[in-house]
């Protein structure tokens, strides 16, 4: 994070304590009532101009809580796990904290990696199939990409669910997964989604003092990002002295080819006064973002934030090495959710949301310790309460 920023966020840490959090400026938890579809909207409406309450309300984000009804769990299954691609943090770490959680009701499980493209994925879930697995869970993607091979698993018994992704119901079609998971009570997909944008423009507006000129990195190959960009979009929208000053697309293919610091340093090139950056996958920063940022000479002046927060960046984040800031959450939460999910459908269970919550993370605040990966304030083991729920 740059001087200026850092002396900007260490004394809005120091403020938290005497802000009243509760008023309208607050994000919505998660056993609170959603008044607003929107969720989160109004912290940004109702920020001070210096970005003050807009600021309090990223930190303090939106948490929920695991669930707590038993459900029993059968023995001696197997569990194929989907990874949208091991390459990428995003991908594998939901996978492997999938597979931990079935390790410890003692299922057996193996992890295929999907490879970042509709092909492997649909490929991973066949390879399920044939091996007569019990449960295929799928990390983040949508059935729309493989409609066939889910239609091929529901045709062999196998209970399949979409963990963090959205079911061809959403397109009008038919839902072909047996469930999906859901974060946070009161919150679909689409509006979780929407906060990430949201809280990233409420720590953008604090960060700036309520003029944000965004150069905005966006992801159209899968649905979660245009939903970012809809809530970064509606939290600036109230903040006159907001705007976008350029746009830059970025895609799957961009991380798998290497293209991604080229294409972010000529946008910096395009954008001589943007003054912040937002983008949708942290893992992009590892991909060539972080060193694009650094290199243009312009980082002391930039305020940039990301999502995901794992391990990785948060160590960028306290370095000052391209990224300032992420809109945080569990990812490892996400995989023992999916588990949960499977556990809930088996016994004709409806699924219970998880609670996977988001806070915004800068090197100020809700940083966790060195080496040690993202964790919610006040923390939450939702691995605990997970295992009690299942009677181990």
């Amino acid at each position: 994070m740059t001087p200026r920023f850092k002396a900007r966020g260490a004394l809005s840490a120091l403020l938290l304590a005497s802000l009243a959090l509760a008023s309208c400026s607050s994000a919505t938890a998660e056993n609170e009532p959603a008044a607003d579809s929107s969720a989160g909207s109004s912290a940004s409406a109702s920020a001070t101009p210096a970005g003050t309450d807009a600021l309090a309300a990223a930190y303090e984000g939106t948490v929920g809580v695991p669930p707590v009804d038993a459900v029993p769990v059968p023995e001696d299954l197997m569990v194929w796990i989907v990874s949208c691609g091991q390459s990428q943090v995003t991908c594998s770490t939901p996978s492997q904290a999938a597979a931990d959680a079935a390790e410890a009701i003692g299922w057996q499980n193996s992890v295929c990696d999907g490879q970042l493209n509709p092909n492997g994925w649909a490929n991973c879930i066949r390879q399920g199939v044939a091996a007569d697995a019990d449960v295929i869970l799928v990390m983040g993607q949508d059935c729309s990409s493989f409609q066939g091979p889910l239609e091929e698993a529901r045709a062999a018994g196998i209970t399949t669910v979409g963990v963090g992704a959205n079911d061809c119901d959403i397109d009008g079609g038919e839902p072909l997964y047996t469930g999906i998971t859901q974060k946070l009570e009161g919150l679909d997909n689409e509006q979780w989604w929407n906060k990430i944008g949201e809280l990233q423009a409420a720590w953008l507006m604090g960060q700036t003092d309520g003029n944000v000129k965004l150069l905005e990195v966006t992801f159209a190959d899968a649905r979660f990002g245009p939903w970012i960009s809809d809530g970064l979009n509606a939290g600036l929208a109230d903040c006159d002295s907001c705007e976008v000053v350029g746009t830059l697309q970025l895609s799957n293919q961009d991380a798998a080819s290497g293209a991604m610091g080229q294409k972010l340093s000529t946008a910096l090139l395009q954008a001589p006064d943007a003054n912040a950056i937002a983008v949708p996958l942290d893992g992009w920063f590892m991909a060539g973002l972080s060193q694009a940022i650094v290199s243009s000479q312009r980082s002391d002046d930039l305020a940039v934030i990301g999502t995901f927060g794992q391990r990785s960046n948060l160590d960028l984040i306290a370095s000052g090495q391209g990224q300032d800031a992420s809109v945080a959450f569990s990812l490892e939460w996400d995989g023992w959710a999916g588990m949960d999910a499977a556990l809930r459908l088996l016994a004709d269970q409806p699924i219970v949301p998880s609670g996977v919550g988001l806070q915004v993370v800068d090197a100020t605040t809700n940083m966790p310790a060195d080496g040690e990966s993202f964790a919610y304030d006040p923390e939450i083991d939702f691995r605990q309460s997970y295992l009690e729920a299942w009677g181990k």
